[in-house]
């Protein structure tokens, strides 16, 4: 009798879960985020010109998923002569309201960094301002260029009246 009454829940929380399973096992549309979701593959390392005084630079930057997979965090590093310091952290999310990939982020230093995303072509142009902990803005503009699984490019330019001027380029190799 106690097998039979095991055996009929058993069935009942099986029939209950059932379209749960099958709803989740439904293929999910593509996220808007999909164009900046390389960045969570790996962790990634930049290689930065040796500081004035001879000091090894490097940056390591690391994209991780929100838990409601609706933004991806990014936290990035400093690496001097091998110890981390501080650099940057904030959000890639989308706007419905804009239909645009947007992000912000934080420096070590109390400058706030906003923009927009799109794609051009093999390249993701991030348009953004950098505000200062004094309000001074400077308008920017960085040329992603993802290279597969291997890394990826960031050309960094100051933008002013519609002209480009080149500030820095460094390239992010995988590391994990």
């Amino acid at each position: 009798m106690k097998q039979n009454r095991r055996l009929a829940v058993l069935v009942l929380l099986g029939l209950l879960i059932s379209p749960l399973l099958s709803a989740a096992a439904e293929e999910t549309p593509a996220s808007p985020l999909a164009p900046v979701a390389f960045f969570t593959a790996h962790e990634w390392d930049a290689k930065l010109p040796d500081s004035r005084d001879g000091k090894k630079m490097s940056i390591h930057a690391r994209f991780t998923w929100a838990e409601n997979r609706q933004a991806i965090r990014i936290s990035n590093q400093f690496v001097i002569d091998g110890k981390p310091t501080p650099y940057i952290d904030g959000l890639y999310y989308w706007n419905p309201e804009k239909h645009a990939i947007m992000f912000v982020y934080s420096d070590a230093k109390g400058s706030l960094y906003q923009g927009s995303v799109r794609v051009e072509g093999e390249k993701l142009v991030h348009e953004f301002q950098e505000i200062h902990p004094d309000g001074k803005i400077d308008t920017l503009v960085a040329q992603v260029t993802p290279h597969g699984d291997a890394g990826w490019d960031n050309a960094i330019f100051a933008s002013k009246d519609g002209a480009l001027t080149p500030l820095v380029q460094v390239q992010y190799l995988a590391t994990r």
